[in-house]
């Protein structure tokens, strides 16, 4: 279970998070949803280290997670725009992140399963938007 207790977050004068409370369970299926500018990016932002809160507290499995590191082994974060290196190949990038996680990966069976096997001597620049979509599934799911 994820949870975030009393979130805040400033930027400058622009309240962006303010009095945040939400209990996500592990299992289902979650969505956030609302305007631009209503703070949906800063949330997941917040969950994965990137912005630190001005105050309140996220529980990641029942355990304070603010400037702790480790947790974020145990996530998966898809971005909306795969931003990646266009000097790097496909199979260069699967190997940089799969040497940055701790953790087994199974990145033939992705790599079968999305049909990237033609594209892995391909350098990110010069790939379409979708299969540029489809390594950052890839990537997601290692």
């Amino acid at each position: 279970m994820i949870e975030f207790k009393n979130l805040h977050k400033r930027f400058g004068k622009l309240t962006v998070l303010d009095g945040l409370d939400l209990a996500i369970k592990k299992g289902g299926i979650f969505a956030v949803l609302g305007p631009n500018g209503s703070g949906k990016t800063t949330l997941i932002k917040c969950l994965l280290g990137m912005v630190i809160p001005n105050k309140g507290e996220i529980i990641f499995k029942n355990e304070s997670v603010l400037r702790k590191w480790e947790y974020r082994n145990n996530l998966n974060y898809l971005p909306q725009i795969a931003n990646f290196p266009p000097n790097l190949t496909v199979l260069e990038l699967i190997q940089m992140v799969k040497n940055l996680r701790p953790k087994e990966s199974n990145e033939q069976e992705l790599i079968n399963l999305f049909g990237l096997n033609d594209s892995l001597q391909k350098k990110l620049g010069n790939l379409s938007g979708g299969t540029k979509q489809k390594v950052n599934i890839v990537l997601t799911f290692m």
